[in-house]
């Protein structure tokens, strides 16, 4: 029997969507906290149903809650794909620290701290209207990213900015795959873009509400034409371009792809899983510290042969002209 959660469903620059609850099939222990992950500072205890679900949680508990949730389904995501557990970089020669979570600093930070071994989700103000990282499941899936990338290729965070960049990359598609991974994301997607994923959408737009230039400013978007440029300084700037392409390429696949009797919001679940598992496979063929976009694309070829053409048309347009 599983235990049930409250998690936010985008988080709260999406008031539209709220919460929803998950069911884990696993124990989770107090703090909630487990042999992987530790929401640190908190000692939560399951109501007495088991559930993390009871009403007189504080607002903070309930933070800790849908942190934790949102983590795990995360990991559960990436170790489906992997068909085997993560254990972080630090976890060897019999230490089972877990990755520890921090959620209460007073500062704007969002980040990985490997030699700490936490992620930080900070919160700011104004002090009537506290904007909480936290409370944007795109920024946790980012940051989980970060630290799963230290675990599975940690050479990418090594290497020349373009390197580093197809690893910030990895993180921002955290959140995308987390998305393209429920059912009812998949339904607000096509109920938002009727289908066509070149309007602006929650897939496309990464953390919204935490930009700079207006409250619900987003700090990326897939939906971009960002040219490659040799030599840039910016791992930032080389992410903005591979997430670009992939999102192209997922653009490309939903329009042509084979027309089954299903749903929309299935077949953008079905291609969407398709989409992600291809990726992901591209990824963990990378074994040079510094690889750059055009080792990428080229084994990105070969995970996805019947989308040749799809791929190098974006090619052509993103990168070589």
């Amino acid at each position: 029997m599983g235990v049930k959660l409250e998690v936010w469903k985008q988080g709260q620059f999406y008031p539209e969507l709220g919460k929803k609850i998950i069911e884990l099939p696993y124990s989770v222990n107090p703090g909630p906290s487990d042999n992987q992950i530790k929401i640190e500072g908190f000692d939560v205890r399951p109501d007495h149903n088991g559930n993390f679900l009871d009403k007189d949680y504080s607002e903070d508990e309930v933070d800790a809650i849908s942190t934790y949730g949102t983590l795990r389904q995360v990991i559960d995501l990436y170790e489906e794909l992997l068909e085997y557990p993560i254990k972080w970089s630090w976890q060897k020669n019999k230490i089972e620290e877990p990755l520890k979570i921090r959620i209460r600093n007073n500062d704007i930070n969002s980040r990985f701290l490997k030699d700490q071994k936490c992620i930080e989700l900070d919160y700011y103000g104004p002090y009537e209207n506290w904007t909480y990282n936290c409370r944007t499941v795109d920024l946790i899936a980012h940051e989980l990213g970060h630290a799963i990338l230290d675990s599975l290729l940690p050479h990418l965070n090594k290497g020349t900015p373009e390197s580093r960049g197809i690893g910030e990359a990895f993180c921002d598609l955290a959140a995308m795959f987390l998305i393209l991974n429920q059912k009812d994301m998949c339904d607000h997607l096509f109920q938002e873009t009727h289908g066509d994923l070149r309007k602006n959408n929650i897939l496309a737009l990464f953390g919204v509400g935490h930009g700079y230039h207006g409250k619900l400013k987003e700090l990326r978007n897939a939906n971009n034409k960002i040219k490659y440029r040799p030599n840039e300084w910016s791992p930032y700037y080389y992410s903005h371009v591979l997430v670009g392409l992939l999102y192209d390429l997922l653009c490309e696949i939903l329009k042509t792809g084979d027309h089954k009797r299903e749903s929309d919001a299935d077949k953008i679940y079905r291609i969407g899983q398709y989409w992600k598992h291809r990726i992901f496979m591209t990824f963990m063929s990378l074994r040079n510290n510094e690889s750059n976009l055009q080792d990428f694309c080229a084994l990105l070829l070969k995970q996805f042969e019947d989308e040749t053409d799809k791929i190098k048309k974006r090619l052509n347009q993103r990168m070589f002209n």
